[in-house]
């Protein structure tokens, strides 16, 4: 089984690469989903997050307050750090599960949609490192329009993430988003050709 690893920066087209895989009938990992999963009220990764911010994390009705994390992560390198490793202990276990299972119904290929894939190191634990790329102002744009944020709060986000050029170095292959979506698509099917012949 091919393992692939998809990745980019925020507003880079990432979903719309992984959406249009899973058309293809390829198997797709989420791990934001599964990030999401992993801190609802009363999970284990949530009891841990607490411990490490305090109760000032959570909510009324005891579920995570994402904007007042958000807050303290993007603006502090440190936190951020040690809030990821928390939950990606997690998301690893829930990532090695779904590749456990995929092999036992020996697809032929699967897709890991990781955003800090080659930040918390899982680029060396697949077959294939996809990287998903546009410009800058497209990306600053794209995550504005989506998130509905400024471009204080998306160049923030942007400024804690490993760049573009920097992922480009790891990946295998790249995938340029910055034109229309048949562009897109046209290059991920030629990939997919390339790794399993006629999909």
């Amino acid at each position: 089984m091919i393992v692939i690893g998809l990745t980019g920066g925020i507003g880079s087209g990432k979903s719309t690469v992984s959406s249009y895989m899973k058309k293809l009938g390829i198997p797709v990992f989420d791990a934001d989903a599964s990030s999401r999963a992993a801190v609802k009220k009363g999970s284990l990764c949530l009891q841990k997050i607490v411990t490490f911010f305090g109760p000032d994390c959570l909510l009324p009705d005891g579920e995570l307050n994402r904007p007042w994390v958000a807050d303290k992560v993007f603006h502090d390198r440190a936190v951020l750090k040690q809030y990821e490793k928390i939950v990606q202990d997690q998301v690893w276990a829930e990532a090695q599960r779904f590749l456990t299972e995929e092999r036992e119904k020996n697809t032929a290929a699967v897709l890991l949609d990781v955003p800090l894939l080659i930040e918390c190191g899982w680029h060396t634990k697949v077959d294939s490192v996809w990287l998903v790329k546009v410009p800058k102002e497209i990306q600053i744009q794209r995550a504005m329009l989506r998130d509905g944020a400024t471009e204080e709060a998306v160049l923030a986000r942007i400024n804690t993430q490993m760049s573009l050029a920097d992922k480009e170095k790891f990946a295998d292959v790249v995938i340029d988003n910055s034109g229309n979506i048949e562009n897109t698509k046209a290059q991920v099917t030629a990939q997919m050709h390339k790794i399993l012949g006629a999909i």
